[in-house]
This record gives C-alpha cells, sequence and structure tokens, in this order.
C-alpha cells in the first residue's frame, strides 16, 4: 500500500515522487506558478495514457471554482466507467472546487465522496485547483488513500537563473546574469511571463543572427521594468531632485499605473534600503534573504548608501500617513503620491 503523503508538497518533493513511480490513484496540484503545473499535468497525462488512446481513455472536466459546477453523477459515471482498450483511464479536473469547501448533503456527494477515496486501480485523477484548504476534509481522505497533494508555487531565484541560462544555451545564445536577472524580476518570477518574454527575444536573434543576450536587449524587447522605474525614482529622491522626481513620476501615471501601486512600489523598495542599509554589503542583502540577485543587491547597496538610516525611516513613515489619508478619503491617489514624493526629495 502507498504511504500516505498528509501535507502539501512543494515541486521538488512531487517531481520526486513521479520519479518513483506514477501509481498514485490521484494528483492534487495547486499554486501560483502555472507553467509548472501544466508541465506536471502534461507529464503525468502523458505517461499514463499512450497517444493513441487518449481520445477515449483521457477524459477532461471543467469547473468554475466551485463546488457547484461540478456535476457529481456524471464525474461519479465516468469513474466507474472502465478504460476502453488500455490499463488506464485518466480523468482530469480542473478548478472542480472539490477542496475549497465541504461538500453538499446528499446521495450524489455521498456517492462521490466514497468514489473519490476508493478508486478503482484502473482509475487516476489529475486535479488542477487555483483554491485548496489544507484541512479540507476530502482531502484528508484522499490523502489516506495515496493521493498525492502539491503546492507549486514561484521557483527560487537562483533556479530561476539556472533555467532561464539553460534555455538560451539550447537556442545556441548567451545570457548576461544582469539580463537575467532583470527579466526575473520584470516578470515577478512568473516563468509563464518569463518563457512568453523569452520567446520574443529569440525570434529576434533568429533574425538577428546575434548570440549574446544583454541588459539593452531585455529594455528593448521586453515588457517595461518597474522595478527599474522605482530604482530611478529613489535615484532622485536621494539626489533632492524634485522636479526630476516628479517627472518620473509622470511618465509612471501616464502609463496608468495605480497610484496606489506607486506608492506601494515605493514603500516597498523604502522597506528594502532599509534592510540594505542595515547589511552594509551587497553579500550580506544577499544571506538577509531580500534577494538573491548578486546585480540588484549591489544596486540596493549602493542606493541605500545615499540615504541616511533617519531618511528611510522618515520615507517610511510618511508612506504610512499617504495610505491613510487616501484610504480615510482626505486626498485623492495622485495627490497623495506627489506629495510623498515631494517631501521624500526635502532634507530629513
Amino acid at each position: 500500500m502507498l504511504s500516505p503523503l498528509d501535507r502539501l508538497l512543494d515541486y521538488k518533493e512531487a517531481v520526486a515522487d513521479l520519479k518513483r513511480a506514477m501509481d498514485r490513484p490521484a494528483y492534487i496540484l495547486t499554486g501560483d506558478e502555472s507553467y509548472l503545473i501544466r508541465q506536471v499535468r502534461d507529464r503525468l497525462m502523458s505517461a499514463l495514457v499512450s497517444p493513441d488512446l487518449q481520445a477515449m481513455n483521457l477524459v477532461t472536466i471543467k469547473g468554475d471554482g466551485k463546488i457547484t459546477s461540478l456535476n457529481p453523477d456524471q464525474l461519479l459515471a465516468e469513474i466507474e466507467t472502465p478504460p476502453f482498450m488500455g490499463d488506464k483511464k485518466v480523468i482530469c479536473l480542473d478548478e472542480s472546487g472539490l477542496f475549497s469547501a465541504a461538500l453538499p448533503a446528499g446521495p450524489s456527494y455521498e456517492g462521490l465522496e466514497t468514489a473519490l477515496t476508493q478508486l478503482p486501480s484502473s482509475c487516476q485523477l489529475i486535479l488542477t485547483e487555483e483554491k485548496v484548504v489544507s484541512n479540507n476534509r476530502l482531502l484528508k481522505k484522499m490523502r489516506q488513500a495515496g493521493a498525492l497533494s502539491a503546492k507549486i508555487g514561484r521557483q527560487d531565484f537562483r533556479d530561476l537563473q539556472s533555467w532561464v541560462s539553460g534555455l538560451c544555451h539550447r537556442q545556441g545564445l548567451r545570457i548576461t546574469r544582469e539580463a537575467a536577472d532583470s527579466l526575473i524580476v520584470r516578470c515577478e518570477s512568473s516563468m509563464s511571463d518569463i518563457m512568453n518574454e523569452l520567446e520574443i527575444i529569440f525570434l529576434y536573434f533568429a533574425y538577428t543572427g546575434e548570440k549574446d543576450i544583454s541588459l539593452a536587449h531585455i529594455d528593448q524587447l521586453c515588457r517595461e521594468d518597474l522595478t527599474g522605474r522605482i530604482f530611478d525614482l529613489t535615484d532622485a529622491i536621494a539626489a533632492g531632485r524634485i522636479d526630476q522626481a516628479l517627472e518620473m513620476l509622470d511618465v509612471l501615471l501616464a502609463r496608468r499605473e495605480p497610484p496606489l501601486f506607486i506608492q506601494t512600489m515605493l514603500a516597498r523598495q523604502t522597506r528594502d534600503l532599509l534592510v540594505a542599509k542595515e547589511c552594509k554589503s551587497s553579500q550580506k542583502i544577499i544571506d538577509s534573504g531580500l534577494t538573491q540577485s548578486l546585480f540588484f543587491a549591489c544596486k540596493l547597496a549602493g542606493q541605500a548608501g545615499r540615504f541616511s538610516m533617519e531618511k528611510l525611516e522618515k520615507m517610511l513613515e510618511n508612506s504610512f500617513h499617504a495610505d491613510l489619508a487616501v484610504k480615510t478619503g482626505r486626498l485623492e491617489g495622485e495627490e497623495a503620491l506627489s506629495i510623498l514624493v515631494i517631501r521624500a526629495c526635502q532634507p530629513a
């Protein structure tokens, strides 16, 4: 009998179990890294049902994340129907909502719960869910029956660096560390978004015949670097250049970035600079867990050196007051943001 897995595994643990064998009655996948979730799902489908039998033995049922969108009798019938000319039948459930709340009362759902926890050996389930409540009763019972559940989130920065570099290498290209780091940060570590940007880069380099991807190429070809814009804004603040800072702010607002979002980014940058100020060196910044990128650690260390601790603390305090003024209706978002930037540019 399979040993129960009584918790949500991470991506590496889930992959290790797949390498052991793909013999679990159900695979429950959740998390915000959709790229890896799709990879795991597709790997399971390909391994469990041969391509020539997928039309008959691979069933896909889509919901909207609520249990009520699922037809329990239909799913029960699919589970009980044996595979056709094959050993396995696989049912893929997308956004079933089975683990976001308790199952409704009634004989149909009672029968479904029994079936899900006592799946026939000829049937395996793959469930991809946006929301999974860790103490859900059905989830616990399916785990006890041998199901694997995994929460696949954004990956470690160093792993993403290696992944980006490897993808470029397969295309016969080289990418600088600064370029890779900037791409990862622009895409907020989303592998799907990174892949979309890389496809554009690969098309460009296939056309030009160039081989080395630099930061300049990332700036030219990829989505705008909002983090870089915030760095530039805080550079202007550090220099006390009110006109330049307000001009940069106008550019961000002209791009229809919400004032509250810019304010939040600026507050986060201020908090990061406070940590960097305490760390004093790029290596200590990395050791603190603030970032795993040497490129950005160096940028933070350099920028933090231009502020006093008192100045950064005051900026963070002003961010709080600006946020409060907007939420209580005393100021409009753009007005509060402009006042925040002007005050930040003034001497401490």
